[in-house]
């Protein structure tokens, strides 16, 4: 192989020197010295595999056994292409021997960008290793890494158009770490996208990182429809948050280090996640896609008849659209309208009824989780192409087929939603009111989560209201609320609500007290001169009446915040329990002068029963 090196300079010319390196190389694609080792990727809503990463090294306890430096010497010796060709075919080798073949479990494969850009590249090679080897092309996942410039764009998106016509998915590896690039998501249109680990490694505790993913997450699934793989995943709060942002599956340490067998979740971790989701079978939610799900909808698969489809639809006039499942797993959709359009066609009829269905169904179809918030679905379901906007879509659990909803289902709730929240909703701010408040902190309650409940009090705004009148008045409490919604919403959980008046509540993860309470004192203190006069704010003060009627010196507003959470350390049993701590904290907080956030750290309880206080207050 070594005369396929025509020139060498500089670096190159050293490594060509290196007479025993070349040489040991050579070896190594000779002889097809690759091994591979499989890396889990979950299904965070679930814990289930839904995929193994292949992952190739070189021959163990040698140099060569780090894949970075084996494809660094290839691009050296201009040999990427050849050592990229044979990682694809030993993982795909190996996952047969493990009987890969016999799970419906995606197989991710790492093709090197700038390898598929190359002339020599060998078209067909990769499909008629897993045709060989007995593979199904519909679980292939070619992962394209860009590990080096791609040189050839055009060709490289060739490439790229003929796999996915060929059937493979496609996943674009990296995102976030600077190389993979967003020309490449925008014309790939990848049916999955995996977020580099750099995003992910402390994502629980770093705001910052959580706004940044949020946004790649709405690009993703609304634009193109793509899964989102979070890699990197070693910690629980790192699993938490990720999948309260809206991530689909995962990869990391936590779930597995990679094997040269196909490892399970550990059982201690999918207890966890078992735990920590138990509460949506037993109670789903009605903004839920799974409350409007039709769960008794014909179901054919993918080897029926068309004209079978053809009579179920003469009898059943109210059916739109029929889900395609072979082995539980939905692999097609068909519409009404659609199938009436290809038979009524000349000689339509003749030449589609006896063929299966998989000859005419749309493998294009959107599935969603039962789990997934309803008026995020209804982002993703009207973001789809115009000629498909109201076609059926496709409801899964645990990865598997649950039902099927159509657009007029999903409209019909979210208008019965609206109303409902309007209707709950503070006229002023729009925020949630007391019924809704109450509704999901018992939720929280009923389903045994971490949670922390955050009281809102501004100081001296009744005084405000009354100097400066109610306009100026109901300016503070909008202003409040946006502030509120601008640092909260960051949240795990970011549920936030308003009580009435100028009382607010959110609701957070017992971690992030501390840092959203500081942040919205400081914030909230920032704002506070610009509601007042330049002489007010200079005076430090405003001169009015109080309760009694007596003239009073009152100074600028500041806020109060009470905080109570809801942990292994001691659990609510009803949300009028923690509005009675509630209450007792604010009465200490209204106390100190100044903004001030105060937190209620139970420990234990006392012999009567009552909860002891342990504040810690923040001025």
């Amino acid at each position: 192989m070594i005369n396929r090196i025509t020139t060498q300079t500089g670096e190159n010319q050293d490594l060509y020197n290196n007479r025993e390196l070349v040489d040991e190389f050579e070896d190594i694609l000779s002889k097809g010295l690759i091994f591979t080792k499989f890396h889990p990727i979950i299904c965070l809503s679930t814990g289930d595999i839904i995929g193994y990463e292949a992952l190739s090294r070189g021959p163990e306890a040698s140099i060569f056994e780090n894949p970075t430096y084996l494809f660094e010497i290839a691009e050296k010796l201009t040999l990427v292409e050849d050592l990229d060709m044979l990682c694809r075919e030993k993982a795909i080798l190996n996952a047969s021997k493990l009987s890969l073949d016999t799970k419906s479990i995606k197989l991710f494969i790492n093709v090197d960008a700038a390898s598929m850009a190359y002339p020599k590249h060998n078209k067909g090679t990769t499909l008629s290793c897993t045709e060989k080897y007995g593979l199904n092309i519909n679980n292939i996942v070619l992962e394209i890494t860009e590990r080096a410039f791609i040189k050839d764009s055009k060709a490289f998106f060739e490439a790229l158009a003929h796999y996915q016509s060929q059937g493979f998915s496609i996943a674009i590896d990296d995102l976030g770490s600077g190389s993979a690039g967003l020309r490449i998501i925008s014309e790939a249109n990848p049916h999955i996208v995996k977020i580099d680990k750099f995003l992910v490694e402390n994502i629980d505790k770093s705001f910052k990182k959580q706004a940044i993913l949020r946004m790649v997450i709405e690009m993703c699934h609304r634009v193109f429809n793509s899964k989102i793989v979070a890699e990197g995943i070693e910690t629980f709060d790192e699993y938490g948050t990720v999948k309260a942002l809206g991530v689909d599956w995962g990869q990391g340490y936590l779930f597995g280090k990679p094997s040269y067998a196909l490892q399970p979740v550990p059982d201690m971790i999918k207890h966890k996640i078992d735990v920590y989701h138990c509460h949506k079978d037993n109670f789903l939610d009605e903004a839920k896609i799974g409350s409007v799900t039709s769960l008794d909808s014909p179901v054919f698969d993918s080897q029926a008849l068309v004209v079978e489809l053809l009579k179920m639809f003469n009898k059943n006039h109210e059916i739109l659209g029929v889900p395609i499942v072979d082995e539980g797993i939905p692999v097609g959709l068909v519409m009404r309208t659609e199938l009436f359009s290809k038979l009524s066609k000349k000689f339509g009829f003749d030449l589609f009824c006896n063929r299966p269905v998989s000859f005419i169904m749309n493998t294009h179809f959107l599935t969603l989780d039962l789990n997934q918030n309803i008026d995020t679905v209804a982002e993703r379901v009207l973001s789809r192409n115009f000629s498909r906007l109201y076609d059926a879509f496709i409801i899964t659990k645990n990865n598997k087929y649950y039902g099927i909803s159509t657009v007029h289902a999903l409209l019909e709730r979210m208008t019965a939603l609206k109303i409902r929240y309007a209707s709950q909703s503070n006229p002023l701010t729009g925020l949630p009111g007391n019924l809704s408040i109450m509704s999901f902190v018992e939720k929280q309650i009923q389903t045994n989560q971490d949670f922390a409940c955050v009281y809102f009090d501004l100081d001296n705004f009744k005084a405000y209201n009354d100097y400066y009148g109610f306009c100026k008045g109901d300016e503070v409490i909008k202003r409040t609320a946006d502030l509120i919604v601008e640092v909260f919403k960051y949240s795990r959980i970011g549920y936030i609500g308003h009580i009435g008046g100028d009382d607010f509540f959110s609701v957070v993860h017992p971690e992030e007290i501390h840092e959203l309470c500081a942040n919205f004192i400081n914030r909230f203190d920032g704002v506070v001169p610009t509601f007042y006069t330049e002489r007010d704010v200079k005076n430090g003060y405003i001169e009015t009446v109080d309760r009694k009627n007596e003239k009073c010196r009152f100074p600028l507003m500041s806020v109060s915040l009470s905080a109570v959470a809801s942990n292994e350390n001691v659990r609510f049993n009803s949300f009028l329990e923690i509005s009675m701590v509630v209450a007792e904290v604010k009465k200490k907080a209204k106390a100190i002068k100044g903004s001030v956030y105060l937190i209620d750290q139970r420990k234990h309880t006392g012999k009567n029963g009552s909860l002891l206080l342990q504040d810690q207050p923040c001025t």
